[in-house]
């Protein structure tokens, strides 16, 4: 997505896909993070976290898409939602292997 932007005429248009891009980059480049099966799952959360709030958020903020306040409760909603779904197909997962 980010190379296609490159080609895309329309600015805003091309703005967008670049985001979007390095958005689902960012947040694919940081799932190892819960391999590091030495450390709690409390750690692995907020170092998640802290990396999101360091990468995604900003990118929201320079994407135009939304206001301040409604780019912080997009990505916290979307942070719950997306951790909460992972933690369950986890387990489900740890279960069917004992």
């Amino acid at each position: 997505m980010v190379a296609i932007s490159f080609f895309i005429e329309d600015a805003a248009q091309s703005k967008s896909t670049l985001v979007a891009g390095l958005i689902a980059a960012v947040t694919i480049a940081a799932i190892p993070i819960y391999d590091i099966n030495s450390w709690s799952l409390t750690k692995r959360s907020l170092v998640h976290f802290l990396a999101m709030l360091a990468t995604v958020f900003p990118l929201l903020l320079f994407s135009e898409w939304f206001t301040l306040p409604v780019a912080i409760s997009v990505f916290l909603l979307f942070g719950i939602v997306g951790w909460t779904i992972g933690y369950v197909v986890y387990r489900v997962q740890e279960k069917k292997q004992a």
